[in-house]
């Protein structure tokens, strides 16, 4: 029986919540994973989970119907690979049971994916009201990815917890309602009281990544930690073979009080447009596995990088106005002066229209956006053969030549810089705004010193960081791995 991407996610998430139970609980010495070969129907896993002493704990797992529709793949899930999931889950009991700032008490502990998570202590139905107003604050039509805020695929309670988070749940909601606009406080709020809890040792909000080696816990966005992530713009790529852009980048980690990198390039990775109809970008860690780190929707992105420099969207104006791309310029770029400075919506419309009559019109524009980025003309061969239609890799590569201009034509690097560590933040769920803040300045003036230089005037001339747009810190978790 075939295990889909989905199983493992379901899987992953389920069987990691009934690990943590056994070890929790000291009955590893007495469990064996080839008794899911018989865990066939709930009453057999409701069975199962009394014999083990952790019918409590995994209550809501026992119950989620993600998880019991997938039963009789468990065992296979476990055994593919050489065991490569029953490996990894020890390896991630070992990693969670003995990190000294992992405080597990003797008390009564529950375990739950994420989507099991009852409304009335949900956390995320506090994120919900508020991201509604920060949606109507920026004017936004679609939603904001909650991962966007924490993504956690597991979280584990306990009673004080869920009877602290039941209260705040209902007393913070009942607030947000009285106040009409959005204040960045509002998460902060929600954040430090989730992160308050874990201190305590009574919540533990957990992202799960795919297993590679022996587990090690990450904690993110934690407001205790010394170490700062600090993003640097490399290049764009935009290529031949291809329909889409990468916008190159590296992560170092900087101590916060001296400004020395401890670790360089720690992360490799590129920001890559979609090459789907439905459009957004996607951030992806080319290091480590290339893991995906996530997506943000063109809304997001547009704002980002408007909000932050418009030096780079200010060029792509330019190449619009040209006297060559006047019918262009009537028929899709009236409008993008302001907030939606991408053509995409308008391009899409005409596509569905009449693909092979777009493609024609928009040639001579995106041969000149990729003439601009690499000083040659497009080679579209090898990106019409990979794209559905020939024409289709027409429409998504002009989309990301605007990205691309947008992005390697702003003309100052920390302005750069800094755009991106937005995008990549917004992305790997570490934090939502735009602009230059203050921690983003002062952060890069102490790398330069540390180093014997400073920063120039030329670069930060003109940057103040009360303009700096912060929607939100995301919320603390801890991410496995």
């Amino acid at each position: 029986m075939a295990v889909s991407n989905k199983d493992v996610e379901v899987l992953s998430e389920a069987m990691f919540c009934y690990y943590f139970a056994m070890w929790k609980k000291r009955k590893q010495d007495k469990y064996d994973p080839s008794v899911w070969k018989g865990i066939t129907t709930s009453a057999k896993l409701s069975s199962f989970t009394r014999e083990m002493g952790i019918s409590s704990m995994v209550k809501m797992v026992d119950s989620d119907p993600a998880f019991k529709s997938r039963l009789d793949k468990v065992s296979e899930f476990l055994e593919k690979n050489k065991n490569k999931w029953e490996n990894a889950l020890r390896s991630q009991m070992d990693a969670l049971f003995s990190n000294s700032k992992v405080k597990l008490s003797g008390g009564k502990y529950y375990a739950m994916r994420a989507d099991m998570v009852p409304a009335a202590y949900d956390p995320y139905k506090c994120y919900e009201e508020i991201s509604k107003k920060v949606r109507g604050k920026l004017g936004f039509r679609g939603t904001i990815d909650k991962d966007k805020w924490n993504p956690s695929d597991v979280w584990i309670f306990t009673d004080k917890s869920k009877d602290f988070l039941t209260k705040f749940v209902q007393l913070y909601n009942n607030q947000l309602m009285k106040q009409p606009e959005y204040s960045v406080k509002m998460m902060e709020k929600l954040n430090n009281r989730i992160f308050l809890l874990f201190q305590k040792g009574l919540l533990f909000p957990i992202s799960l990544k795919a297993p590679t080696g022996k587990a090690k816990i990450v904690f993110e966005n934690d407001s205790t930690s010394e170490i700062q992530k600090v993003v640097r713009y490399d290049r764009v790529d935009f290529d031949h073979n291809n329909q889409d852009a990468k916008i190159k980048f590296s992560v170092d980690e900087v101590d916060k009080k001296t400004g020395r990198i401890e670790k360089r390039a720690y992360i490799k990775g590129s920001i890559k447009t979609k090459t789907v109809k439905s459009g957004g970008a996607r951030l992806e860690i080319e290091a480590g596995g290339a893991a995906r780190y996530g997506s943000m929707g063109t809304e997001n992105y547009q704002w980002i990088i408007r909000k932050t420099d418009r030096s780079g969207i200010a060029s792509l104006n330019k190449i619009r106005n040209k006297r060559s791309f006047g019918d262009l310029k009537r028929k899709y770029w009236t409008r993008t002066d302001g907030g939606e400075w991408l053509g995409r919506g308008g391009y899409v419309k005409e596509f569905k229209k009449n693909s092979k009559s777009f493609a024609e019109e928009i040639k001579p524009y995106t041969l000149e956006l990729f003439k601009h980025i690499n000083n040659t003309t497009w080679d579209s061969s090898r990106a019409e053969k990979s794209a559905r239609t020939p024409e289709e890799a027409w429409l998504n590569k002009t989309h990301a030549g605007e990205v691309a201009v947008a992005m390697d034509d702003i003309t100052r690097q920390i302005m750069k810089d800094t755009t991106t560590e937005n995008l990549f933040n917004l992305a790997a769920s570490q934090g939502f705004g735009a602009g230059v803040s203050k921690s983003q300045l002062e952060i890069r003036k102490k790398m330069a010193e540390s180093v014997g230089k400073k920063l120039g005037e030329d670069e930060i001339k003109g940057i103040d960081v009360s303009n700096a747009n912060k929607l939100w810190t995301s919320c603390f978790y801890l991410v496995i791995k």
